[in-house]
């Protein structure tokens, strides 16, 4: 489902779903990792106590998130912090929490025609019009040349993820949002985001992101162990999040190694408890899922049940069952400047990795 002038893009006729299947804990296997099974097998008391005090801690701060569907909340409420602010925070906090949305397990099941590719893959592609992307362009790069200029600041220093996003509010930039918005709706992604939800969805945040080759978060694993060759499931993930969808807007053209956003088609379709989901999205939020020494042992030092990540990726040996299925079904959707990626965060996926060249996107967050 696509709207007129916007060209539908198909995975590759190579790809191989992801077979349905349930997650469980043990889908990575810790204690045969050289980087984790000595640290699982003799965990100190300190790190018992300190990783399980971050777990925890980090449990009751989710719990609280997912009361009150935290990432639906707009981020110029989440970061005003006026009193005014504050109310419009409790507001929206006690409407979400009225207003519950469909089980994630009756949304997966919706394969029909108007959710387009979402409901049968995960993903739905398409690339939109050159008079609109010529617009939402010139909107957009005045928060290009800002973020590029924060970028500048830690050049020859290593980023962090994070440092090369930037964050808009709809009130500080509502030109920008309603640019973006016409743009979804044409494309028919608001309408396909829609269905797949089974409410009405809405654009909550928007965040410019640029990467190049100097970006080296992605591949900085195991730091303090031997240099190895990358897990073809490297940077892998299911996000920590309430279940949201996203929409990336390729702001340049993306080749093979400009760090093409990369897809498992039909992962979003994989069961997973949601004990075990809380539990991975706590690590991932707290650091635990880090790779770095110290991450690990406090990692490696948590009950056997705990020692779960959505950021699994860096971690799967490359001869488990689901890193093979991953190298069957991984999307990585190059495609020319102006096309729109709209997925279930909740399936697996990994974001620019890129080797040579400038990545410009913008993620959108639907909910």
């Amino acid at each position: 489902m696509d709207g007129e002038g916007y060209r539908l893009v198909e995975p590759d006729a190579a790809i191989v779903a992801l077979p349905e299947q349930a997650w469980r804990p043990d889908l990575v296997d810790y204690a045969a990792h050289d980087a984790y099974r000595d640290l699982a097998v003799r965990p100190s008391l300190a790190n018992r106590i300190g990783g399980l005090s971050i777990f925890l801690s980090s449990m009751a701060v989710l719990l609280i998130k997912r009361l009150v569907r935290y990432e639906m909340i707009p981020n110029d409420v989440r970061s005003d912090a006026t009193f005014g602010g504050r109310a419009s925070m409790v507001g929206h906090a006690l409407k979400n929490m009225v207003a519950r949305p469909p089980a994630r397990s009756a949304r997966i099941m919706r394969a029909d025609p108007g959710t387009g590719h979402l409901g049968r893959d995960g993903i739905h592609v398409v690339t939109m019009r050159p008079k609109d992307f010529a617009t939402l362009d010139e909107v957009a790069s005045p928060q290009f040349e800002v973020l590029r200029k924060r970028r500048e600041q830690r050049a020859g220093k290593k980023r962090a993820f994070e440092e090369s996003r930037g964050r808009t509010t709809r009130r500080e930039q509502m030109a920008l949002f309603d640019v973006i918005e016409r743009v979804l709706t044409d494309a028919g992604i608001m309408d396909v985001a829609s269905a797949y939800m089974q409410r009405p969805g809405k654009v909550i945040d928007v965040n410019p992101q640029i990467n190049d080759a100097s970006d080296t978060f992605w591949k900085d694993i195991f730091p303090d162990t031997p240099p190895s060759e990358l897990p073809g499931s490297a940077y892998c993930h299911r996000d920590a999040s309430g279940g949201d969808l996203k929409a990336i807007i390729y702001m340049t053209d993306v080749g093979p190694t400009n760090g093409p956003f990369s897809y498992v088609v039909g992962s979003h379709r994989m069961q997973i408890s949601t004990v075990d989901d809380l539990i991975c999205e706590a690590n991932d939020s707290n650091g635990l899922a880090g790779t770095d020494a110290v991450s690990r042992a406090r990692f490696a030092a948590l009950p056997a049940k705990f020692r779960q990540k959505g950021s699994f990726g860096n971690d799967l040996l490359p001869t488990a069952p689901l890193a093979q299925d991953i190298a069957c079904g991984l999307w990585a959707i190059t495609a020319p400047e102006g096309s729109i990626v709209l997925f279930d965060t909740k399936g697996i996926h990994r974001g620019g990795m890129v080797e040579s060249g400038e990545r410009r996107v913008i993620t959108c967050v639907i909910g």
